[in-house]
């Protein structure tokens, strides 16, 4: 049976009962990238740390009342392929902010960089942060195989992904997704040098784009030649529309070929929700999870999509239209549904069917953890029965093991007129 949602649900999910603690996963994002230098025979590693302030816990200042701080460690280490350190670096970080709203710090976060310069070879660049505030530590730690750019007749350094490009003093600046997950961006940009060094006046560049099943969804070229102020080092930006993509891992072939060479090198990006608590590899059940939030004219809306990819754009635009606070990154109400929905298939699943199919698990996706649960399952002359009490909403439901096996059933449907919300 399909429902409709209502207006209980919408309020009973929108009540953080997920702690911080719970949803954090990590304080920080990291990326290291490889570039060509003037260090003699050394190049450039450039390592990208991004602190979202969300991860942090920020304190009035002592010093200025108005202003709130955050303090943390960053540690950066750096091995080479035989397990020998070649740099380590300890920092006092501090952030300071006017504001320390949820909504702030949800939208803003501090990169930090910092610039090693490495002979060629194979490294394990280790990052960690210990925030003062809460005592959490969290590390990170990257492979990076250092070039010599200056040697090779034609290479691409690593490529970058950019969430945002301006233009300040004559000078395009830019800025760096160090997580390199575009889930959140209209337009992104591959950022990249293709450094020549031959006598040759062309460089064709070519940039595809496959997923994850090797499907091309994008690809460029373009000709850089003598004429147009071709030098050793070449920008390259490559702007990427995510309108189209499906969320999913992606990999980036840049390949650059003049009339005697021809090199080229691999990367990777997501796009994936930074919320979105499941896989979207199967989208058909995701939709299928729906029936307790979704009309069913918005659930054969999504299921119509011609593609995965147009059911997925459906989907979440669904959600968005759904959360609570739309400039943040996170939608609580999506989160909370499907953790619900999680333990839903935790506690409940039976040998026949998952959790979230059951009375149990469809009135705990709705109404949450109940505030008492009697459960009766051996008395005699009588079928095992609970009952679940919802004092807050002075609501009880009664479920009965008809078959003693665990198949608890609601003996009175929950989906009376005082619920229902038609909009």
């Amino acid at each position: 049976m399909r429902t409709i949602i209502t207006s209980l649900l919408l309020a009973l999910l929108v009540q953080p009962s997920v702690s911080q603690k719970e949803i954090k996963t990590k304080l920080f994002n990291l990326d290291v990238l490889n570039f060509y230098s003037t260090e003699g025979t050394k190049s450039r590693v450039d390592v990208y740390v991004e602190v979202p302030f969300s991860n942090l816990e920020f304190k009035r200042s002592k010093e200025d009342k108005s202003v709130y701080s955050s303090k943390f460690d960053l540690n950066i280490e750096v091995n080479d392929e035989n397990g020998s350190q070649v740099y380590s670096n300890v920092s006092k970080e501090e952030v300071k902010s006017k504001e320390a709203g949820t909504q702030y710090l949800a939208q803003n976060s501090q990169i930090l960089t910092r610039n090693l310069f490495l002979p060629p070879g194979d490294y394990t660049v280790k990052v960690s942060i210990y925030e003062q505030n809460t005592k959490k530590t969290s590390n990170e730690e990257r492979s990076v195989k250092v070039e010599d750019y200056i040697t090779h007749p034609l290479s691409i350094s690593d490529v970058m992904i950019v969430s945002r490009l301006t233009e300040k003093d004559g000078k395009t600046m830019i800025t760096p997704d160090v997580s390199r997950n575009v889930g959140n961006i209209d337009t992104f940009y591959l950022f990249y040098y293709v450094y020549k060094n031959n006598d040759d006046e062309k460089v064709s560049v070519s940039c595809k784009i496959t997923d994850k099943d090797n499907k091309e969804v994008f690809s460029s070229s373009e000709t850089i030649d003598i004429f147009s102020g071709m030098d050793f080092q070449n920008q390259v930006f490559n702007p990427i529309s995510t309108a189209n993509f499906a969320f999913g891992t992606y990999t980036v072939e840049i390949t650059a070929a003049s009339k005697n060479y021809n090199t080229s090198i691999k990367s990777s990006f997501e796009n994936q929700s930074y919320d979105f608590p499941l896989p979207m590899k199967d989208i058909d059940l995701l939709i299928d999870q729906l029936q307790y939030i979704a009309k069913d004219d918005e659930i054969s809306y999504m299921r119509d999509g011609k593609t995965d990819a147009e059911k997925q754009k459906r989907f979440i635009d669904f959600w968005k239209k759904k959360d609570p606070t739309p400039l943040t990154k996170r939608n609580e109400v999506m989160y909370e549904y499907y953790r619900r929905l999680k333990i839903a298939d935790e506690r409940f699943s039976t040998s026949y069917v998952k959790g979230w199919k059951t009375d149990m698990g469809m009135v705990f996706i709705i109404f949450g953890q109940p505030d008492n649960i009697d459960r009766h399952p051996y008395e005699m002359d009588t079928k095992p029965y609970e009952i679940w009490d919802y004092y807050n909403l002075n609501r009880q439901f009664l479920f009965v093991d008809n078959s003693g096996f665990g198949d608890y059933r609601l003996v009175t449907p929950i989906w009376d007129t005082r619920f229902r919300l038609n909009y």
